[in-house]
């Protein structure tokens, strides 16, 4: 009888036991589950703002494109060393970049810079006769044209912040502005250096239906030295650098 009153005994306090540790410690941790999940969401809603370095209305980030023509010509242009004119305020920066390609035994050499609205409208009718004597259309002769060169009035090289640059060994050997510079040991260098220096590789591959045009590794844009290293960083057109600015 002893026996069955304590197992009794025994068997009322474990429940007692139980009771009490449930009532005491339960709500703290649901208290404790419901704080984790607000810090939680309160982590995810807090969004990292990044302070872009340029302004849309910057001058050196004019865009002149298929869809925009430029409203003004630059108004003072600088001659380089070899008599290529571009805007004024990039002569320093565009002779820093051969400096420091000469320092890597690299010898750039300018194809084409600043050309005003007159002179792209005696480009386009070169391009279209060359290809006319080949033996197309006017119209066909006009589309293949197009594929490279502008429309006069939409044109970078009338900013006086683009070039054309190769390097003289690929020029002497016969080549111009092709494709296939953008794999040479130059072309390659333009690509990952010329940002430091303020330009950008303005029509990169992959980015045709952003910008409208094919491929020019050769082709270098003047945007400022933090624009052109963000937009490098970022594997941003100009294009898509200024829809970034708008925003």
């Amino acid at each position: 009888m002893a026996k069955k009153i304590f197992l009794l005994v025994t068997s009322l306090f474990i429940v007692v036991t139980v009771v009490f540790y449930n009532h005491q410690f339960k709500p703290f941790q649901g208290k404790d589950k419901t704080k984790e999940t607000v810090t939680t969401t309160s982590s995810t809603e807090k969004k990292e703002t990044v302070k872009l370095p340029g302004k849309v209305d910057d001058w050196n980030l004019v865009l002149v494109n298929d869809a925009t023509e430029i409203k003004e010509e630059p108004k003072e242009l600088k001659a380089l060393p070899d008599g290529h004119e571009v805007d004024s305020r990039i002569y320093t920066d565009y002779l820093n970049l051969t400096e420091a390609a000469k320092n890597e035994e690299i010898d750039l050499v300018i194809i084409s810079s600043y050309r005003s609205v007159e002179e792209q409208r005696g480009v386009v009718a070169t391009e279209i006769a060359q290809y006319e004597s080949q033996g197309h259309t006017h119209e066909e002769a006009t589309d293949l044209a197009m594929k490279y060169v502008t429309v006069p009035g939409h044109s970078e090289h009338h900013t006086g912040l683009a070039l054309d640059v190769l390097d003289t060994t690929w020029y002497n050997d016969g080549h111009l502005l092709e494709e296939e510079f953008g794999a040479t040991k130059v072309g390659k260098w333009l690509a990952e250096n010329v940002c430091h220096y303020g330009f950008v590789i303005r029509y990169e591959k992959g980015k045709e239906k952003i910008t409208g045009i094919n491929y020019e590794p050769w082709h270098i844009r003047y945007v400022g030295k933090e624009n052109a290293e963000y937009m490098y960083n970022n594997h941003l057109a100009l294009e898509e650098y200024i829809d970034q600015l708008k925003k």
